[in-house]
């Protein structure tokens, strides 16, 4: 038997079932594609081309925790080993970021910001906010905390 959950008008309806195939343009996928379009649309208008947004989530994990090993600083930012790894090897050969090896287990790094990286972090940040800014400002000020909270369960964070 079809099942429909039904929301309020204009909102978004979950299908399950109902069809045989899905509407696109309302399935989750769709919508965080189309989302992440516009994030990165306002990204390079409001901070710009300087800084990736992952980027710019490894220098802010690392004002977070300064000196922490690698793999941290990878969960802390949402990204894997080998693209971390990769990351990690660009920002510290554009001065960005320090690494070290640990001296208590020389199979890891330790890594902690550069004068110029925690520079141009701080210089993003406004940039940063303006984009967060942009992307809530369809809905209402009292959903905002509420859809944070969706999305950052959605993926599992």
């Amino acid at each position: 038997m079809a099942r429909i959950a039904r929301l309020e008008p204009g909102a978004v309806a979950v299908v399950a079932d109902a069809r045989p195939t899905l509407d696109a343009q309302r399935a989750i996928g769709y919508l965080i594609r189309v989302a992440q379009q516009v994030h990165t649309k306002l990204w390079s208008e409001k901070v710009g081309t300087e800084l990736t947004a992952p980027q710019y989530a490894v220098l802010d994990a690392l004002e977070t925790e300064p000196g922490a090993d690698q793999r941290t600083v990878g969960e802390l930012a949402s990204l894997d080993k080998a693209t971390m790894a990769e990351m990690v090897s660009r920002l510290v050969r554009r001065g960005l970021v320090l690494r070290r090896r640990d001296p208590s287990d020389g199979r890891r790094n330790l890594l902690s910001l550069s004068p110029t990286g925690q520079e141009l972090l701080h210089r993003s940040t406004a940039g940063v906010r303006e984009v967060q800014e942009a992307l809530l400002a369809p809905l209402e000020p009292h959903e905002h905390v509420h859809a944070l909270t969706l999305l950052a369960k959605a993926a599992r964070l």
